[in-house]
């Protein structure tokens, strides 16, 4: 690998503020929320597509491994961290433009910079009658990024709205999936599938090349929202739970991915952002108080969170179907954000003041429904390490650890049952308490986003988060609940070379980058050819 001269060819080739080598800036790119570490020797941050060639085409001369980011926001899972030591981090993030807003269609051409945050404020500054369906993860998260990670969001899946994507090359070319190599369609923002093979997928949790550019779809704004809150009784009833759930989803009464999510889970997301509103609130600002307000309210070890919408009359209908379903699992409560201002009021207007501290602390969770991005859930990664808050809630320098394992499981009760009975245990035996959310995505199956919490200042602390998360993916995969995303330090997991499926995508890898210069290792069998 000669380093030396790739950096000197990009020197000559892009702005010298694109070139990361100050040993200063390079240590945001060495270390993750997940407590992984990596020698990066450099960082590379282009601006546009054509320098994306350039730096490819440099790589492929030099022998040089790029691993590309969009954000490196990429937290629990190792965040902006190359799956192998040594490799060049290609930055995306300076790639921050939205080059269409579509609103005839719903749909949105954007860079990979561009976060939800900024496409969520464009789209209401043009006063747009579609809205981004978000993510819990941050205003500041890539949309490309975590769309290419299979993502989900609060309502939909986000590979579902994946349209067209542009894409650098090994070689330095640029490909245009569906009609969008055709200059003259005009459906290649519209229609995904083109004229011949689907190639969107192969670009998608892959190598095979990066992604510079996508169209993505949005969502309609409704006439109306309601926002239901399920309470659930006891951990018995989630079967039954699920089953009631799964069949909603298939009558077509619940379209929206309802998360359901335990007691640690609200534990570390949403005591935070309690215990903040405590001190303006003349209450105790412990966190026994905050605690006490939030198990006062999701009374019962699970709670869920989703959302119909639509016409007026459908989601009062919607209501009722959901209400009849669900209500015999725990306490229900359907919230409007005309109603969640009305609480407010009331609760000010009376002294309730344990009330108002809940109903603040949870209004920029009710918003993600709406499409509203916000950072509040990242208060979990720095609140079980037990310090204060920093300043800056940046997961990958705080003092507290995450790392995440991500199960699909068939949305059936057994099913469900035996994922968390294997969760348990295998969190018991390393000595820890996972976070569970399961995800309703469809009819048919569900999402685990199950998340270990620990103290990176302690390694011992480290490692036994690591080898639990280990643990857990390798018996999520041998029963049958396979992951769907995997941390950097996993891949090896899920890559058998002597599959027929993973010898295909090494056939597909060593035709499309036979050096191997674009993210060895990175979902895909082998290691680093370069």
């Amino acid at each position: 690998m000669a380093l030396d001269d790739f950096a000197a060819d990009l020197r000559a080739a892009l702005e010298p503020e694109a070139v990361i080598a100050d040993e200063a800036a390079l240590a945001a790119y060495r270390t993750s929320a997940s407590g992984h570490a990596r020698a990066v020797p450099l960082a590379v941050r282009p601006t546009g597509t054509e320098q994306v060639q350039a730096v490819v085409r440099a790589a492929g001369r030099h022998g040089v491994p790029l691993y590309s980011v969009s954000r490196g926001r990429n937290w629990g899972l190792g965040s902006r961290l190359p799956v192998n030591e040594g490799g060049v981090v290609l930055d995306l993030s300076g790639m921050d433009r939205i080059l269409e807003l579509d609103d005839t269609f719903g749909t949105a051409t954007i860079e990979p910079g561009v976060t939800q945050g900024q496409l969520s404020q464009a789209l209401a500054d043009a006063g747009s009658r579609f809205f981004l369906d978000v993510t819990g993860s941050g205003a500041g998260t890539s949309v490309v990024g975590n769309t290419l990670e299979r993502g989900v969001a609060y309502n939909t899946t986000r590979a579902d709205t994946l349209i067209a994507l542009e894409v650098v090359l090994a070689d330095g070319d640029i490909l245009r999936t569906g009609f969008g190599h055709d200059g003259r369609s005009r459906v290649g923002r519209l229609f995904p599938h083109g004229i011949g093979p689907d190639l969107r997928e192969l670009f998608v949790q892959s190598n095979l090349g990066i992604v510079t550019a996508a169209t993505v779809a949005l969502l309609r704004r409704p006439e109306a929202l309601s926002t239901l809150i399920l309470s659930v009784r006891d951990e018995a009833a989630l079967p039954g739970l699920f089953d009631a759930m799964r069949e909603l989803r298939q009558e077509g009464a619940l379209e929206s991915v309802v998360h359901v999510g335990n007691r640690r889970r609200s534990e570390i997301t949403l005591t935070p952002l309690v215990h903040r509103q405590l001190a303006p609130l003349g209450l105790p600002a412990t966190r026994q108080e905050a605690q006490a307000i939030v198990n006062g309210q999701l009374r019962g070890p699970w709670s869920a969170i989703g959302a119909i919408m639509g016409t007026a009359g459908h989601v009062a209908a919607a209501r009722r179907h959901v209400r009849a379903r669900l209500a015999p699992f725990g306490r229900l409560r359907f919230m409007t954000p005309g109603l969640r201002r009305t609480a407010n009021s009331v609760a000010a207007a009376l002294h309730l003041k344990r009330m108002q501290a809940f109903l603040r602390g949870i209004e920029p969770l009710m918003g993600l429904t709406e499409g509203i991005p916000t950072d509040a859930a990242l208060h979990s990664t720095w609140w079980p390490a037990g310090g204060d808050e920093p300043a800056v809630l940046d997961p990958d320098s705080g003092e507290g650890g995450i790392v995440f394992a991500a199960p699909i499981v068939p949305l059936h009760g057994e099913a469900v049952a035996a994922m968390l009975a294997a969760t348990r245990e295998v969190g018991e035996a390393h000595g820890f308490q996972p976070a569970v959310t399961l995800n309703l995505m469809s009819g048919r199956t569900l999402e685990g986003v199950v998340s270990i919490d620990f103290r990176r200042a302690d390694p011992a602390d480290v490692a036994r988060a690591h080898a639990c998360l280990r643990a857990l993916n390798t018996r999520y995969r041998d029963d049958g609940f396979s992951p769907y995303r995997i941390d950097i330090g996993n891949m090896d997991l899920m890559m058998d070379a002597g599959d027929p499926f993973w010898r295909t995508v090494a056939r597909l890898k060593d035709a499309l980058d036979p050096q191997g210069i674009i993210a060895p290792g990175r979902y895909g069998p082998g290691g680093q050819k370069v």
